[in-house]
């Protein structure tokens, strides 16, 4: 797509069909079928999602235990590392899948490689000058180094690989009967073990996983597409009747209505992300199939579902920008009511059958051309044509993929997505066909840091652990080898969650070996609740996931075991290597990437800046700026989370104001392109000196609009990256009208108001085709000058919340952002 409308000719839209008999009739049995959202009961729902988990990550636990203290001899001689195999079988399982389960399978049987062979030499080696402390370190840091460099970034399987690195070179100073074993029989014998301990955890994840039935991803991502389904078709419901509420507070409460729908479907479809991804694990061994597009639409795949979010996030958009009920805005309230009616019936109807509904089109009757009519005469019904442009979209789009993006560029953000994968920030591929990148010997920067930060840590964990205690001191390198991740994290956070839920989980096993001193089967029984409890502890704020694993394993390291001295004395011996693993973990997080999450979170805000100017003034690359905004919000979860210490403190609010106007700026750009995509494929046909002429008053305005926005951005922008201590472009010419040069959103809609009558004045054609292209044309025009205000409301409040955080972090000066601006360019006002 072009950055204005082409003139080219495109082929002519397809040929109308009559919309399908009795809508309404269709669509009311058709929900009378399906169970609506509102009357599920979430609690139940709430409870079975945290109970299976728990109850499966019991099971695996209760397998592991039997068998490491019940098992056959020659099981439990080679089963010495009991604790290993807690550890792999709730990595594994959690809120897992048999997808899941199977790739995590993959997962530990490449770690065991990556970690048991190496070993194996290293530790052949290691023996022949014996294993003091200064070697034991040095051999932990070379592993681990090679370790965290390896390609794929499997994080399970280099969390796996670690930990068995600190097993078998940390655990010398307990093992000595190894160690006389002879340099051969030694260095084979102990991987061994932990080999086998490692194979038992995940054969217990296995298990779990398929008894009584197995928890297939394909099964919830179709109950998950049902969901999103019928939660769609209460939006649309939601809001057509806010749309004709009968005063502002009834519209109110529409608005809030339909935004917990906005925030509940925006979780499913990231649920649906994740899981279907682990699809092809279960296709690929069990041929297995999705299921077949059904009466609910529960077929489509993601991009289908997103193509019908987009829509309704548009009519949120147009409703929540009136300031008063749109329908009592003009007097032929009811027939638009009736026609409105009609449209959400419609809809719905085609969600419920999509492969039964073909591309329908807008009422042809009387009553909804005289609606149109008036709607344009009206210059405030500006968001009622887009909400109709919406519905408009949901009827015509197909629900099986998404539109595809404008952007010719690739994302190159220049921070790393916290929670995205660090070794991936090299080049990308190459298309097939294009000539390869010459050979280059530079290292990425990335992974050269994301090495050293594991080696380093790991290194220094075991080091310290060693020096505490020799017989324990693996606890501390396996602290920090099962949280091992590339990216970076909220360091101080996480290490808070993991104390606190280590702490619990010790106090919880101390007094539950108390109770089932000595019956072992009876500490299984114990570990049950705090299983169950961890499990909703993994949702809550105050342990998040890594603090519930935490207090599970400790429990399990006291209750699932014996032969490990006191109980108290243990829980001391491990809080305090815990506490060492933590420590090292932390230092080495903070010398090697000392950037505060604050700051990244003000250079990803100019970036984000950056590329909403470039997607304004090129009208395309609404998926870069899309993946720069959620950049945006990680990393400003990152910096609330992070202690404030000496620093200034983080402002939240103004920075999450910030990112909901950009988020809603991308939404925007979006239906922007949408609508000049329409006009183009619309216009073919017509007499051509009409559409030039119209294309060529739309593209006026556009460039207008798009002079003035990029200006205004750009200061916005170079104000911003005033304390990042950025580099500024000199050569842009100074801006000290700001949006003004445009003039209000009233003069913005007075302009397109003019094209739209132009539409339906000189537009005098006759017959059903012309009306339907007409009213096509008359929509696409009004979308894009209700968004083109949309940007310029958006863009003034980001004005106003950049002049806030600034005056908030300079409260003695009075801030003004075009004297900043222009004392940045070396110009006084």
């Amino acid at each position: 797509m072009s950055q204005t409308i082409s003139h080219s000719q495109v082929s002519p839209p397809p040929p109308s069909l009559p919309p399908p008999p009795s809508p309404v009739t269709d669509i009311n049995e058709s929900i009378n079928e399906a169970p609506m959202f509102l009357t599920s009961n979430r609690t139940v729902s709430y409870w079975c999602s945290c109970m299976s988990p728990a109850l499966r990550t019991a099971l695996a636990c209760i397998i592991v235990g039997v068998v490491s203290i019940h098992g056959p001899d020659t099981v439990r001689r080679h089963v010495t590392f009991p604790a290993f195999s807690y550890v792999v079988s709730i990595m594994l399982v959690g809120e897992a899948t048999l997808g899941d389960a199977l790739h995590g399978t993959m997962s530990a049987i490449y770690g065991t490689v990556l970690g048991i062979i190496p070993a194996m030499i290293a530790l052949y080696f290691v023996k022949a000058v014996g294993i003091p402390i200064a070697t034991t370190t040095a051999t932990v840091f070379v592993m681990a180094f090679v370790v965290s460099w390896t390609r794929p970034s499997d994080s399970i399987a280099k969390r796996i690989a670690l930990g068995q690195t600190v097993l078998i070179f940390a655990t010398n100073f307990g093992h000595d009967e190894v160690v006389d074993q002879g340099r051969v029989r030694g260095s084979i014998m102990k991987p061994a073990h932990v080999a086998a301990s490692t194979v038992l955890g995940v054969a217990a994840a296995i298990l779990a996983l398929v008894f009584p039935y197995p928890r297939l991803a394909l099964n919830e991502v179709s109950q998950k597409k049902k969901l999103y389904i019928e939660m769609a078709m209460e939006r649309i419901g939601v809001l057509v009747d806010g749309f004709c509420a009968e005063n502002t507070s009834s519209m109110a409460v529409f608005i809030s209505q339909a935004k917990s729908y906005g925030a509940a479907s925006t979780k499913l479809l990231h649920h649906i992300k994740t899981k279907q991804e682990k699809v092809q694990w279960e296709k690929a061994p069990f041929g297995l199939s999705q299921p077949q597009t059904g009466k609910t639409g529960i077929g489509m795949t993601r991009d289908g579902l997103q193509s019908i979010e987009m829509p309704l996030k548009g009519m949120e958009i147009a409703l929540a920008s009136t300031n008063s009920v749109p329908i009592k805005s003009f007097s032929m309230q009811q027939d638009l009511e009736s026609n409105l009616s009609i449209l959400r019936d419609q809809i719905c109807l085609k969600l419920l059958k999509p492969n039964c509904c073909h591309d329908q089109k807008l009422p042809s009757n009387k009553t909804f051309q005289n609606v149109i009519t008036t709607l344009v005469q009206n210059p405030c019904d500006m968001s009622t044509l887009f909400f109709l442009f919406c519905m408009r979209l949901l009827l015509k789009k197909p629900l099986s993929t998404m539109p595809a993006d404008r952007s010719k560029e690739k994302v190159a953000p220049t921070t790393i997505e916290p929670g995205s994968d660090s070794f991936s920030d090299e080049p990308n591929l190459v298309p097939r066909g294009k000539n390869k990148p010459k050979f280059s010997f530079k290292l990425p920067k990335q992974r050269i840091i994301a090495s050293l930060k594991c080696s380093l840590a790991l290194a220094l964990a075991v080091l310290f652990g060693m020096l505490f205690s020799k017989d324990d001191s693996f606890w501390s390198g396996l602290t920090v080898a099962i949280t091992f991740t590339p990216q970076r994290e909220s360091t101080f956070t996480l290490a808070n969650l993991r104390a606190q839920g280590t702490l619990l989980g010790s106090i919880y096993g101390v007094f539950g070996s108390y109770i089932s001193e000595h019956l072992m089967e009876l500490r299984f029984l114990v570990l049950l609740p705090l299983i169950i409890f961890t499990g909703f502890l993994r949702n809550s704020r105050m342990y998040g996931q890594a603090g519930s694993i935490a207090a599970t394993l400790s429990a399990l390291f006291l209750l699932g075991r014996r032969n490990y001295g006191s109980p108290i004395q243990f829980t001391i011996t491990r809080l305090c290597e815990t506490f060492i693993g933590l420590s090292c973990s932390t230092f080495v997080e903070l010398v090697l990437q000392p950037t505060r999450a604050s700051t990244l979170a003000k250079e990803q805000l100019c970036q984000s800046l950056t590329t909403l100017r470039e997607c304004i003034d090129s009208m395309e690359g609404e998926k870069k700026l899309r993946e720069q905004v959620g950049v945006l919000k990680k990393c400003i979860t990152e910096a609330n989370s992070e202690p404030n210490l000496w620093f200034l403190p983080f402002n939240t609010n103004y920075f999450q104001n910030l990112h909901e106007s950009l988020s809603k700026m991308v939404d925007i750009m979006y239906f922007i392109g949408q609508g000049l995509e329409n006009i183009s494929l619309d216009c073919d046909g017509v007499e051509q000196s009409l559409t030039e002429e119209m294309k060529e008053m739309i593209n006026g305005d556009i460039e207008k609009f798009k002079r003035v926005a990029c200006a205004s951005i750009k200061c916005l922008e170079m104000v911003c990256s005033l304390n990042n201590s950025r580099p500024h472009d000199i050569e842009i010419g100074i801006v000290e009208e700001g949006l003004s040069e445009f003039g209000s959103l009233s003069e913005i809609h007075e302009q397109f108001k003019k094209v739209e009558m132009e539409i339906m004045e000189n537009f005098g054609m006759e017959g059903l085709s012309y009306w339907e292209i007409k009213v096509e044309i008359v929509l696409s025009v009004s979308s894009i000058g209700f968004c083109l205000g949309e940007l310029i409301k958006e863009i003034k409040k980001m004005e106003k919340g950049v002049t806030a955080l600034i005056q908030w972090e300079n409260p003695g000066r009075n801030v003004n952002l075009n004297e900043i601006y222009c004392k940045l360019k070396g110009r006084k006002v």
